[in-house]
């Protein structure tokens, strides 16, 4: 008897409207062999048990689950058709397994949300305990579907022509890394793992497992990490090993701007200039309060106006004024790019706008008819910023730092990585590069390092000429890994292109981190990013159509099939999961740290081991 007619005939009563079974509505299961498969001879009812499981198509039935056995070789049959729906074992079906799963790590649900969603599309709670188990077998089960359709996946990167093999870690402070293993172009995530530090020893190890499922890559994508390096080395051999360029440009920013850029940041605190600024604005808007408040509509007319509408307040109009240029220096940011340093300078776009604000205001508080009295405030805003021209420190770390950037502006240039406003280094480009755009970055790269050289040795000036040195020798030392992304493909035509950046797992990482702030609502992901899995990154690649076809034939709703043919592979990731608690190389619980007399027992230790190691010298 097929289980799902089983199901239709199961129903007590009409269809309800909202299409949700009654709770523990009787269902009988069982095998529908009547003879052993072996010995043909008929079988026999040898157990007969009672379960109650919970799924979005089964809803909540009492079963009764009917166990066959032959009477010569004694082999039992069970209902196959049952545990495609329900795990051996298990009391929750797959379908509830994937809804959960999706649900916590596609669009970052929290507990409770899942909780109402299934009391509003089931009819029954689940308690959040529970929710957050079946949010980890769901992780269990993907892993382990993966890694069964590896050959499936390896086939189409080969169809693709290969692939690039990015390689990144991510992790908060204090945290152990996330490492992650991404084939581009096609941005699946091949694997990953959690480890207590970037070490060369478990990155050669999840490599090696990754090139033995996946099948070797065309290049490897890496940042500048000497772990990374050594394990790209030991398992890809003379695999052409390329460096992410944003990475690159990255360590060469910093080493360029950090001294001059905290020599700038310090100037400008220790002359207090933006707290003075601040307590200014703060006081224009108390002073304002106490008369009538200009409305939008007025605030327009004096900005648009060729001299100020004589039927307002002047006196709100000349708060009004001085209170924009104020808010107008303090939204330097604006000039920024929305980027991490040393793609983004802070200070020294505020030193900018300090810049012409006060050259203005110096020209125009020095005009014989300035009237003094009456806008005595914009005087006091180009006295605070008179240092910004004044002060010798300030004005020779601002300088310094603006050689620097200039330096590191043209390598962006070079390097094709400059930002705008519909051009950010850190989003993803628009087109993949071609085999021209990759040979044309290439030359140009070469002929700048090489007009760098000539530049050094006629530069004068000493700062230039140490920023010069040090750009040369990062070039110097990573050429061979800044080129060479145009990779000659076996009985094809046209070349494999390897992407320039790491943004294919940045861009993972960084979703990840989104979805973990929707769900908690905190910036700081520190407890969260410790206690997730590597698995998790599996999930983006259920957006690509390729990706879910392999897995699933294509379609969300067939994913708790896979992960019944599955469920064996995934039991045993869960056993694993359970039984390494840690991968903290020296662990200690927290429990112990905090007992009392900890610290007395760890002095006495430590005590022993001095007495220990000096009775070794003596002897």
């Amino acid at each position: 008897m097929k289980l799902r007619a089983q199901l239709l005939r199961a129903w007590l009563g009409p269809l309800p409207a909202a299409a949700i079974l009654p709770a523990h509505y009787p269902l009988e299961v069982a095998s529908e062999r009547t003879v052993c498969e072996a010995c043909g001879v008929p079988l026999r009812r040898q157990r007969t048990s009672t379960r109650y499981p919970r799924g979005v198509v089964l809803g909540r039935p009492r079963v009764r689950y009917v166990e066959k056995q032959c009477v010569r070789c004694g082999r039992l049959y069970r209902c196959e058709e049952y545990h495609r729906l329900v795990p051996p074992q298990g009391n929750y079906a797959f379908d509830l397994i994937v809804v959960v799963g999706l649900a916590r790590f596609r669009e970052h649900r929290q507990d409770a949300e899942i909780q109402q969603e299934l009391i509003a599309r089931c009819g029954w709670p689940l308690p959040q305990t529970t929710i957050g188990e079946l949010a980890q077998t769901f992780l269990d089960c993907l892993a382990a579907t993966h890694f069964a359709r590896a050959s499936q996946l390896r086939k189409r990167l080969e169809e693709d022509g290969g692939y690039a093999l990015h390689l990144d870690g991510t992790c908060e402070p204090g945290t152990e890394t996330v490492f992650n293993l991404v084939a581009g172009p096609r941005g699946w995530t091949l694997a990953g793992a959690k480890m207590a530090a970037e070490e060369a020893a478990s990155i050669t190890q999840l490599l090696r497992r990754c090139v033995e499922r996946f099948g070797r890559p065309l290049a490897s994508v890496r940042d500048l990490s000497s772990q990374i390096e050594n394990a790209v080395k030991e398992v890809l051999g003379d695999l052409p090993d390329l460096i992410c360029h944003y990475h690159f440009l990255e360590n060469v920013g910093t080493k360029l701007c950090e001294k001059p850029h905290g020599q700038l940041t310090a100037a400008l605190r220790r002359l207090k200039i933006q707290s003075a600024l601040r307590s200014l604005r703060t006081d224009l808007v108390r002073y304002s309060k106490q008369r009538a408040r200009l409305s939008a509509e007025q605030i327009a007319r004096c900005l648009e106006a060729s001299e100020s509408p004589a039927d307002l307040d002047p006196l709100q109009v000349r708060r009004a004024l001085t209170y924009f240029v104020l808010r107008w220096l303090e939204d330097y940011v604006a000039d920024l790019a929305g980027e991490y340093f040393p793609f983004d300078l802070p200070s020294l776009a505020f030193y900018r706008r300090g810049c012409r604000i006060y050259d203005w205001l110096a020209q125009t508080t020095a005009a014989a008819d300035f009237p003094h009295q009456d806008l005595s405030t914009l005087k006091t805003i180009a006295r605070h910023l008179a240092p910004l021209r004044e002060d010798a420190e300030l004005t020779a770390a601002a300088e310094r730092l603006e050689r620097a950037e200039a330096l590191f502006t043209e390598l962006r240039e070079v390097l094709r990585l400059t930002s705008g406003p519909r051009n950010v280094v850190l989003r993803p480009p628009g087109q993949a590069e071609t085999p021209a755009n990759a040979k044309a970055l290439e030359s140009s790269l070469h002929a700048w390092m090489d007009a760098l050289r000539q530049r050094q040795a006629s530069e004068g000036d000493a700062d230039r000429a140490a920023d010069l040195r040090t750009v040369l020798g990062y070039l110097e030392k990573y050429k061979g890994n800044l080129t060479g992304h145009v990779i000659p493909r076996l009985g094809r035509d046209e070349p494999f292109v390897a992407e320039r950046t790491n943004n294919l797992s940045e861009h993972r990482f960084a979703r990840t981190k989104k979805g973990l702030r929707r769900k908690l609502g905190t910036k700081k992901l520190t407890r969260s990013i410790q206690a997730m899995r590597a698995e998790e990154l599996l999930v983006a690649n259920l957006d690509d159509p390729v990706y879910l076809e392999i897995l699933c034939g294509g379609n969300l709703e067939d994913l708790p099939a896979a992960f019944a043919e599955h469920w064996e592979a995934a039991q045993a990731i869960r056993a694993e999961r359970r039984q390494r608690t840690t991968t903290h190389p020296l662990p200690i619980r927290k429990k112990t740290i905090r007992a009392e007399g900890f610290l007395p027992c760890l002095q006495q230790a430590i005590a022993n081991l001095l007495q220990l190691l000096r009775g070794d010298r003596a002897a």
